[in-house]
Protein backbone atom coordinates (compact mmCIF):
# COMPACT_ATOMS: atom_id res chain seq x y z
CA UNK A 1 0.00 0.00 0.00
CA UNK A 2 1.57 3.31 -1.19
CA UNK A 3 1.82 6.54 1.36
CA UNK A 4 -1.22 8.28 -0.61
CA UNK A 5 -3.57 5.25 -0.09
CA UNK A 6 -2.37 4.54 3.80
CA UNK A 7 -3.35 8.05 4.68
CA UNK A 8 -6.48 8.03 2.97
CA UNK A 9 -7.25 4.56 4.89
CA UNK A 10 -6.20 6.34 7.94
CA UNK A 11 -8.72 9.99 7.08
CA UNK A 12 -11.40 7.00 6.34
CA UNK A 13 -10.87 5.35 10.14
CA UNK A 14 -10.07 8.06 11.99
CA UNK A 15 -11.72 11.20 10.91
CA UNK A 16 -9.62 14.69 10.35
CA UNK A 17 -6.43 14.32 12.78
CA UNK A 18 -6.48 16.50 15.37
CA UNK A 19 -4.77 19.97 15.09
CA UNK A 20 -3.06 22.16 17.64
CA UNK A 21 -5.14 24.23 20.19
CA UNK A 22 -5.09 27.72 18.65
CA UNK A 23 -2.48 29.03 21.71
CA UNK A 24 0.03 26.41 21.29
CA UNK A 25 -0.32 26.57 17.35
CA UNK A 26 0.20 30.69 17.73
CA UNK A 27 3.16 30.16 20.20
CA UNK A 28 4.93 28.04 18.14
CA UNK A 29 4.61 30.10 15.20
CA UNK A 30 5.97 32.94 17.16
CA UNK A 31 8.71 30.84 18.56
CA UNK A 32 9.67 30.23 14.51
CA UNK A 33 10.17 34.20 14.35
CA UNK A 34 13.73 35.37 14.78
CA UNK A 35 12.39 38.35 16.38
CA UNK A 36 9.85 37.61 18.84
CA UNK A 37 10.41 39.04 22.30
CA UNK A 38 9.95 37.16 25.79
CA UNK A 39 7.44 40.04 26.81
CA UNK A 40 4.94 39.02 23.56
CA UNK A 41 5.70 35.07 24.46
CA UNK A 42 4.50 35.96 27.83
CA UNK A 43 1.49 37.72 26.47
CA UNK A 44 0.02 34.90 24.31
CA UNK A 45 0.64 32.37 26.75
CA UNK A 46 -0.56 34.31 29.67
CA UNK A 47 -4.12 34.23 28.12
CA UNK A 48 -4.55 30.46 28.97
CA UNK A 49 -4.12 30.54 32.79
CA UNK A 50 -3.86 26.52 33.05
CA UNK A 51 -1.35 26.30 30.36
CA UNK A 52 0.79 29.00 31.67
CA UNK A 53 0.65 27.26 35.63
CA UNK A 54 1.40 24.44 33.93
CA UNK A 55 4.86 25.99 32.06
CA UNK A 56 6.14 27.47 34.98
CA UNK A 57 5.31 23.89 36.80
CA UNK A 58 7.80 21.77 34.70
CA UNK A 59 10.53 25.29 34.42
CA UNK A 60 10.61 24.74 38.31
CA UNK A 61 11.47 20.96 37.99
CA UNK A 62 14.82 19.58 38.92
CA UNK A 63 14.49 18.31 35.50
CA UNK A 64 15.97 21.33 33.79
CA UNK A 65 18.13 22.41 36.44
CA UNK A 66 17.56 25.90 36.94
CA UNK A 67 19.19 27.84 39.59
CA UNK A 68 16.38 29.95 40.88
CA UNK A 69 12.38 29.63 41.39
CA UNK A 70 11.10 30.81 38.19
CA UNK A 71 7.24 32.44 38.65
CA UNK A 72 6.77 34.25 35.25
CA UNK A 73 6.68 32.83 31.63
CA UNK A 74 8.52 35.75 30.82
CA UNK A 75 11.33 34.59 33.12
CA UNK A 76 10.78 30.91 31.84
CA UNK A 77 11.23 31.89 28.57
CA UNK A 78 14.88 34.12 29.01
CA UNK A 79 15.97 31.32 31.24
CA UNK A 80 15.20 27.62 29.72
CA UNK A 81 15.37 29.57 25.88
CA UNK A 82 12.79 28.81 23.17
CA UNK A 83 13.76 25.04 22.27
CA UNK A 84 13.03 23.94 25.57
CA UNK A 85 9.88 26.21 26.01
CA UNK A 86 8.64 24.10 22.76
CA UNK A 87 9.07 20.82 24.76
CA UNK A 88 7.11 22.29 27.23
CA UNK A 89 4.33 23.57 25.61
CA UNK A 90 3.96 20.53 23.44
CA UNK A 91 4.09 18.32 26.79
CA UNK A 92 1.20 20.08 28.34
CA UNK A 93 -0.52 19.26 24.67
CA UNK A 94 0.00 15.89 25.02
CA UNK A 95 -1.63 16.00 28.71
CA UNK A 96 -4.42 17.52 27.66
CA UNK A 97 -4.71 14.80 24.69
CA UNK A 98 -4.96 12.19 27.64
CA UNK A 99 -7.15 14.51 30.12
CA UNK A 100 -9.94 11.68 29.91
CA UNK A 101 -8.03 9.53 32.50
CA UNK A 102 -7.95 5.89 32.49
CA UNK A 103 -5.60 3.00 33.01
CA UNK A 104 -4.46 3.14 29.27
CA UNK A 105 -4.49 6.93 29.34
CA UNK A 106 -2.21 6.73 32.19
CA UNK A 107 -0.20 4.00 30.82
CA UNK A 108 0.32 5.70 27.45
CA UNK A 109 1.46 9.23 29.25
CA UNK A 110 3.91 7.65 31.34
CA UNK A 111 5.21 6.10 28.44
CA UNK A 112 5.20 8.49 26.21
CA UNK A 113 7.29 10.88 29.27
CA UNK A 114 9.38 8.25 29.64
CA UNK A 115 10.56 7.52 26.10
CA UNK A 116 11.09 11.53 26.37
CA UNK A 117 13.27 11.21 29.25
CA UNK A 118 15.10 8.50 27.85
CA UNK A 119 15.93 9.79 24.32
CA UNK A 120 17.47 13.21 26.21
CA UNK A 121 19.11 11.14 28.36
CA UNK A 122 20.57 9.16 25.33
CA UNK A 123 21.40 11.87 23.28
CA UNK A 124 23.72 13.98 26.06
CA UNK A 125 25.05 10.35 26.07
CA UNK A 126 26.08 9.53 22.46
CA UNK A 127 26.71 13.89 21.84
CA UNK A 128 23.84 14.33 20.01
CA UNK A 129 23.58 17.78 19.39
CA UNK A 130 19.53 18.36 19.21
CA UNK A 131 18.59 17.30 22.70
CA UNK A 132 15.19 19.34 23.23
CA UNK A 133 14.46 17.32 19.51
CA UNK A 134 15.41 14.56 21.36
CA UNK A 135 12.88 14.87 23.59
CA UNK A 136 10.46 16.29 22.11
CA UNK A 137 10.31 13.00 19.28
CA UNK A 138 10.35 10.60 22.61
CA UNK A 139 7.62 12.55 24.03
CA UNK A 140 5.80 12.51 20.46
CA UNK A 141 6.34 9.05 19.32
CA UNK A 142 3.34 7.40 20.38
CA UNK A 143 1.11 10.26 19.44
CA UNK A 144 -0.45 8.08 17.10
CA UNK A 145 -1.90 5.59 19.65
CA UNK A 146 -2.82 8.33 22.10
CA UNK A 147 -4.99 9.69 18.85
CA UNK A 148 -5.99 5.83 18.02
CA UNK A 149 -7.46 5.28 21.23
CA UNK A 150 -9.37 8.23 21.41
CA UNK A 151 -10.82 7.64 17.40
CA UNK A 152 -11.31 3.91 17.53
CA UNK A 153 -10.74 3.07 21.35
CA UNK A 154 -12.57 -0.70 21.00
CA UNK A 155 -9.75 -1.87 18.14
CA UNK A 156 -7.48 -0.48 20.32
CA UNK A 157 -8.17 -1.95 23.43
CA UNK A 158 -7.95 -5.36 21.63
CA UNK A 159 -4.77 -4.81 20.71
CA UNK A 160 -3.30 -3.49 23.57
CA UNK A 161 -4.38 -6.23 25.75
CA UNK A 162 -2.61 -8.80 23.58
CA UNK A 163 0.25 -7.04 23.52
CA UNK A 164 0.07 -6.70 27.42
CA UNK A 165 -0.27 -10.10 27.65
CA UNK A 166 2.01 -11.14 25.50
CA UNK A 167 5.82 -8.75 25.57
CA UNK A 168 6.33 -11.09 22.10
CA UNK A 169 3.86 -9.35 19.76
CA UNK A 170 4.40 -6.18 18.65
CA UNK A 171 2.15 -3.66 18.30
CA UNK A 172 2.74 -2.88 15.03
CA UNK A 173 2.49 -5.95 13.43
CA UNK A 174 -1.17 -5.92 15.04
CA UNK A 175 -2.11 -2.87 13.82
CA UNK A 176 -0.73 -3.25 10.32
CA UNK A 177 -3.30 -6.75 10.29
CA UNK A 178 -6.22 -5.16 12.06
CA UNK A 179 -5.95 -1.79 10.38
CA UNK A 180 -4.14 -1.10 7.67
CA UNK A 181 -1.71 1.25 8.80
CA UNK A 182 0.28 1.92 11.81
CA UNK A 183 0.62 4.56 14.78
CA UNK A 184 3.88 5.27 13.61
CA UNK A 185 2.06 5.92 10.24
CA UNK A 186 -0.19 7.95 11.95
CA UNK A 187 1.88 10.02 14.27
CA UNK A 188 4.16 11.00 11.53
CA UNK A 189 0.94 12.78 9.87
CA UNK A 190 -0.02 14.87 12.89
CA UNK A 191 4.02 15.81 13.11
CA UNK A 192 3.57 16.88 9.73
CA UNK A 193 -0.35 18.91 10.53
CA UNK A 194 1.32 20.37 13.40
CA UNK A 195 4.42 22.00 11.20
CA UNK A 196 7.17 19.81 13.18
CA UNK A 197 10.84 19.81 11.57
CA UNK A 198 11.17 17.10 8.79
CA UNK A 199 13.54 14.84 11.70
CA UNK A 200 11.35 14.73 14.07
CA UNK A 201 8.31 13.73 12.25
CA UNK A 202 10.73 11.09 10.85
CA UNK A 203 11.74 10.09 14.35
CA UNK A 204 7.76 9.66 15.21
CA UNK A 205 7.46 7.79 12.14
CA UNK A 206 10.67 5.79 12.22
CA UNK A 207 10.93 4.62 15.65
CA UNK A 208 10.27 1.19 15.38
CA UNK A 209 11.93 0.82 12.45
CA UNK A 210 14.83 3.65 12.17
CA UNK A 211 16.49 2.21 9.94
CA UNK A 212 14.10 3.54 7.23
CA UNK A 213 15.11 7.28 8.35
CA UNK A 214 16.85 9.30 5.84
CA UNK A 215 17.11 12.69 7.04
CA UNK A 216 18.47 12.34 10.33
CA UNK A 217 18.84 9.04 11.56
CA UNK A 218 20.62 9.34 14.67
CA UNK A 219 17.21 10.75 15.83
CA UNK A 220 15.38 7.98 15.02
CA UNK A 221 17.54 5.21 16.57
CA UNK A 222 17.72 7.66 19.95
CA UNK A 223 14.10 7.38 20.26
CA UNK A 224 14.15 3.83 18.96
CA UNK A 225 16.62 2.80 21.78
CA UNK A 226 14.56 4.71 24.41
CA UNK A 227 10.90 3.17 23.96
CA UNK A 228 13.17 0.01 24.23
CA UNK A 229 14.28 1.36 27.15
CA UNK A 230 10.83 1.78 28.58
CA UNK A 231 9.33 -1.47 27.61
CA UNK A 232 12.27 -3.18 29.64
CA UNK A 233 11.59 -0.97 32.46
CA UNK A 234 7.94 -2.02 32.02
CA UNK A 235 6.84 1.96 31.66
CA UNK A 236 3.74 2.16 29.92
CA UNK A 237 1.18 -0.73 28.29
CA UNK A 238 4.06 -2.72 26.86
CA UNK A 239 5.69 -4.61 29.53
CA UNK A 240 9.13 -6.43 28.42
CA UNK A 241 11.31 -7.18 31.22
CA UNK A 242 13.38 -10.01 29.38
CA UNK A 243 13.84 -7.83 26.18
CA UNK A 244 17.79 -8.12 25.31
CA UNK A 245 18.92 -4.63 24.13
CA UNK A 246 21.77 -5.32 23.19
CA UNK A 247 19.92 -6.96 20.07
CA UNK A 248 18.90 -3.64 18.81
CA UNK A 249 20.30 -1.96 15.89
CA UNK A 250 20.21 1.29 17.52
CA UNK A 251 22.88 -0.09 19.38
CA UNK A 252 25.40 -0.73 17.75
CA UNK A 253 24.39 2.60 15.24
CA UNK A 254 24.81 4.28 18.34
CA UNK A 255 28.38 3.06 18.98
CA UNK A 256 27.20 1.76 22.57
CA UNK A 257 28.43 -1.34 24.90
CA UNK A 258 26.95 -3.10 26.88
CA UNK A 259 27.94 -1.23 30.16
CA UNK A 260 26.77 2.02 28.22
CA UNK A 261 22.96 0.74 28.38
CA UNK A 262 23.13 -0.45 31.70
CA UNK A 263 24.23 3.16 32.73
CA UNK A 264 21.42 4.87 30.34
CA UNK A 265 19.21 2.55 31.54
CA UNK A 266 19.54 3.14 34.91
CA UNK A 267 19.61 6.94 34.54
CA UNK A 268 16.22 6.74 32.37
CA UNK A 269 14.67 4.45 35.23
CA UNK A 270 15.66 7.25 37.92
CA UNK A 271 14.48 9.99 35.47
CA UNK A 272 11.23 8.65 35.21
CA UNK A 273 11.00 7.80 38.65
CA UNK A 274 12.18 11.07 40.54
CA UNK A 275 10.63 13.66 37.99
CA UNK A 276 7.61 12.13 36.22
CA UNK A 277 5.53 13.81 39.30
CA UNK A 278 6.62 17.69 38.04
CA UNK A 279 5.54 16.60 35.00
CA UNK A 280 1.56 15.43 36.26
CA UNK A 281 -1.85 16.47 35.33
Amino acid sequence: MNQSSVFTKIIQTTGDLPSLPPIANLVLEKLSDPEVTAKQLHDIISKDQALAARIIKIANSTFYGCSRSISRISDAVVIIGYKTLRSMLITTVMQDMLKNFGLLEKLLWEHSLGCAFGSRVIAVAVKFSKTEEAFLSGLLHDVGKVVLNQRIPEHMLVITKQVFNNGELRALDLERRELGFTHAQVGQLIGRKWNFAEEIEEAIGCHHEPQSAVILPPLSHIVNLANGFCHKLQIGPTRSPDLDLMRLDAVSFLGLNRADIDELLETTRSAFQSQKSDFSF
